[in-house]
This record gives C-alpha cells, sequence and structure tokens, in this order.
C-alpha cells in the first residue's frame, strides 16, 4: 500500500503541473502597449503587411497642422522598429483615405485614397529597400470615385482592388483588377446593385485565400448616420472573374431589439472555412457565423464571449498553425480582448490590456483603445496595434505583442543585400507609454454554451487523477472486505 500512496502522490504533483500549464496557456501576458507613430500629427489606424524575410511593414497616415497630410511608413524585424519615414505628402485640405498595403514576391505596394470621392493611388518599392524613399516610385494614380479602397495582390501578382462609393457617385461595393501591375484595369463590377436606398458601405473587409479566392464582408450605414442595416458576404472563387450573388449575414427586420449601428463585421479565411463576427443589439454584443466550404452554406447565427458588448473596431488573423485570433476593445472590465478559434470553439475571451473596471473606473493615462488590428509575423509573431479614438486630438497609434511558444517560427527567407542609401535610417525602439498592463481579472460573463466554461479545461485535466484515484479507493474496501 505504501507504494501505491506513492503512486497517488506522484499522479497529484503530474496534474498539479497540467493545470498550471492550462492556467498558463489562458493567460499569457502581454506587454504595455508602446507609441509607433510619431509626434508630429494626427495619426490613422495601421495597415500592415509582413514579408517572407521576416519584416512586417507598417504604414498609416498622420494629419499635420497645416491640413495636409502624410503616409509614414515604418519597418519591424521581431525586435526593432525603424524610425518613421514620409513616403507622400498631399495638399492642403486635400485628406488621404484610408491606406491599404499589399506585397508580391519582393514588390512592396500601399494603396489609398484622396479627397472626399478619390482618385486611388498607389505607389511601390522593393520591400528589402523601402526604407529610403529614394527607392519609392512616383505614384500611379486610378480614376475612381472611391471612398475606401482594399488592396490584394495574389500569387500571380494579379492586383485585386475592393472599393466603395458614396450617395453622390452610386453608392455600394465595387471590384476592379489589373493583371499587368497596374497598367491596365478591367471595367468595375458592382457587387451590390440591391444595396437598400438611401443607405452607404461603412465599413469592409477584403481577404484573398490560400486558393486565390477573394472574400468580402460589409455592412451599411444610413446616409444620415440614424441607423444601420445588413451585414453581407459576397466572394469569387476563380480570382475575379465571377462573383456569387451577396450573401446577407444579418438583418435588422422587425426585432425590436435588433440594431446594426455599429456592426462593423470582420473576417477570416483559412483553407475553405470562413468565419464572420459582427456586433448586434443595443449593447453591440458579438455574433458568429461560418462557413466550411468557402462561404457556400453557412451556420446558424450566434453570440458569442457572453455579454462582452460595445464596439470600436475589431481585428482578426490566422496564425502560423491555421488558429484564428480575434481582437476587440469591449467592456464589462472595459479593455481589448482576445479569443482564439481552437477548431470547433471559440476560447474563453481574455484582457490584454485594461482600459477601465467600469463607469466608476477613471481611465486615467491609460488608452482608450480603438481599432484593435492584428497581424501575425513569422507565423509565430502576434502584433496587435491600436490607436486613441478617432475623434481625439494628437490621436497616436501603438503596438504590442506576444510569441507565441506552440507554434514553431516559419522559415524565412535571407534578406536580400540592401541598396546603399543615401542617408542611413536609424533602428529604433518605440518609447513604452506611461500605461499599465492588463492584469489577470476574474470576469463572469454569463458565457453562452458554445464556450468552454472556465473550469472545463481544469476539470477535463483532473478527470483522469479522480477516476484513478476513485479506483484506488474501490480497490482498497475491496481488499479489507476481503481479509
Amino acid at each position: 500500500m505504501r507504494n501505491l500512496y506513492k503512486l497517488i502522490l506522484i499522479l497529484v504533483f503530474a496534474v498539479t503541473l497540467q493545470i498550471q500549464a492550462v492556467s498558463a496557456q489562458e493567460q499569457v501576458p502581454w506587454p504595455a502597449p508602446a507609441r509607433i507613430s510619431s509626434s508630429a500629427g494626427e495619426a490613422s489606424e495601421a495597415s500592415m503587411v509582413a514579408d517572407q524575410y521576416g519584416n512586417l511593414h507598417v504604414f498609416w497616415v498622420e494629419i499635420l497642422g497645416d491640413e495636409r497630410s502624410i503616409i509614414q511608413y515604418a519597418r519591424y524585424n521581431g525586435v526593432s522598429w525603424t524610425s518613421p519615414i514620409d513616403i507622400h505628402l498631399s495638399r492642403p485640405f486635400v485628406p488621404i483615405g484610408n491606406v491599404s498595403s499589399a506585397i508580391y514576391q519582393d514588390e512592396l505596394y500601399v494603396m489609398w485614397t484622396e479627397g472626399q470621392n478619390g482618385p486611388v493611388f498607389y505607389m511601390y518599392a522593393p520591400a528589402h529597400d523601402a526604407l529610403s524613399t529614394q527607392y519609392w516610385q512616383p505614384r500611379q494614380r486610378i480614376t475612381i470615385p472611391a471612398t475606401h479602397v482594399e488592396l490584394q495582390v495574389d500569387s500571380q501578382g494579379t492586383f485585386h482592388v475592393l472599393y466603395s462609393q458614396g450617395l453622390e457617385t452610386g453608392p455600394g461595393i465595387y471590384y476592379i483588377r489589373s493583371r499587368d501591375q497596374g497598367e491596365t484595369w478591367t471595367e468595375p463590377v458592382w457587387l451590390d446593385p440591391d444595396i437598400p436606398p438611401n443607405f452607404i458601405p461603412s465599413w469592409y473587409r477584403f481577404v484573398l485565400d490560400e486558393d486565390g479566392g477573394l472574400h468580402v464582408v460589409w455592412c451599411y450605414l444610413a446616409a444620415d448616420g440614424s441607423s444601420g442595416d445588413w451585414v453581407r458576404y459576397d466572394h469569387s472563387l476563380d480570382g475575379g472573374d465571377t462573383w456569387s450573388s451577396p450573401f446577407t449575414i444579418d438583418k435588422v427586420g422587425n426585432e425590436p431589439d435588433k440594431q446594426l449601428d455599429a456592426a462593423y463585421p470582420v473576417i477570416a479565411v483559412h483553407d475553405r472555412n470562413v468565419h464572420v463576427i459582427w456586433a448586434g443589439g443595443k449593447l453591440h454584443y458579438r455574433n458568429h457565423r461560418y462557413s466550411e466550404d468557402a462561404g457556400q452554406t453557412w451556420s446558424r447565427p450566434m453570440r458569442v464571449f457572453g455579454d462582452l458588448n460595445g464596439q470600436a473596431g475589431d481585428g482578426m488573423v490566422v496564425d502560423g498553425a491555421g488558429r484564428i485570433h480575434f481582437f476587440s476593445q469591449i467592456r464589462f472590465p472595459q479593455g481589448v480582448y482576445h479569443a482564439v478559434w481552437d477548431g470547433d470553439h471559440w476560447t474563453r475571451p481574455s484582457l490584454v490590456y485594461l482600459i477601465s473596471y467600469g463607469t466608476g473606473d477613471s481611465i486615467g493615462d491609460r488608452i482608450h483603445a480603438h481599432r484593435t488590428f492584428p497581424v501575425v509575423r513569422a507565423g509565430n509573431q502576434l502584433i496587435l496595434t491600436l490607436t486613441d479614438p478617432p475623434p481625439e486630438p494628437g490621436r497616436r497609434l501603438f503596438y504590442t505583442q506576444i510569441t507565441l511558444d506552440d507554434i514553431p517560427s516559419a522559415t524565412l527567407e535571407p534578406t536580400p543585400t540592401p541598396t546603399a542609401m543615401p542617408t542611413p535610417q536609424a533602428e529604433a525602439t518605440p518609447v513604452p507609454v506611461g500605461t499599465i498592463s492588463a492584469p489577470i481579472v476574474n470576469l463572469d460573463l454569463s458565457l453562452p454554451t458554445d464556450i468552454p466554461r472556465p473550469g472545463t479545461t481544469l476539470w477535463i485535466g483532473l478527470l483522469p487523477f479522480l477516476l484513478l484515484l476513485g479506483g484506488v479507493v474501490l480497490l482498497r474496501i475491496l481488499f479489507k472486505l476481503r481479509s
């Protein structure tokens, strides 16, 4: 019996280690955000793309005091950042809209809108030489009346451009394509000719899958800003040759509590699996639908992440192991949260960065984080960018990151030898902002059934031990009875 007791002690110790490992896996610490943007002006959210050399390329817009806008560019190698350089300066009172970036082989592209209704411009440079403005080619113009633009470049070098138009030019979502790096373009394809009257596209996300398929999700906002409606999805599985009819992910209908005025859907695609998350209801709870056949059929809508609510711009990204990571600024406690789709369910959301515990907690010098946009570098480095609220003067752009220890780093290509630059750009690490790291908070989210309860993993880990312990007790009783 003494040996049996020793075995029990060993098992207890092993299960304890397992529980500690599970706890550590569920609560990966994120460092406090550090600033990327310069002090020159009010910054936008980031557009990011990682290359095959292990570099992350980041673009954003800063509005200067004289009402000119500049496109800023910086590069991150996983350890340190370069100092930002400006690659384009607009004329006074000509706003630069969103920027969108893509990479094809060693060419780095950035595309943007100017003015209220276009046109669209793009520039490019060798990815390994992009730190000097000398190697950026003069901007190229696409004469389309775009209010927002998104660029994807596929494995064949084809440019896929999705853009939206406002009421003045025919509201809706449009698509064009170039197979000769922008020399010629196809005629626009109108993806949503059934757009509701007096509505405009307010937000959309455009992604490319591994087979060259194109996937887009968007929502509508009333032209007067009074309400929102329709979360929609569309795809082309043949590289833009043909498009399906738009599929309605969600719609207001006649339900009194159904609201989609801040739906802001996000999308992630891996293999043939398509996931869409959006906000709906009076408190903007998160909802989820997914497709396992590249967007041809869909699961029913399901509310996820319990009572967490609010909307400030979500993000999703796929890591090197094919797992989908979701980020959002939601409440309460108010903060930036992170959840992972682990194949058949979303993990319990963990707090990345605390903004406030509740309405009575002053934010102080903490960042009121918005536009939580992630990217994966080298397959296993998860980098999250966020900003101050969009209307805030002196809006700043920040980042934080973790390394996913259970995924090996991707095999990277050697960086080509840079061409000699006239003015070398010194590498500099961003200065950490005076903010607090997110503490571990015990959350009671009233979780729906599709999310594992906080103790689920713990009990799974304990189950083999409990069964063994029960068997030992039963054997002892039988031994005593026989003796």
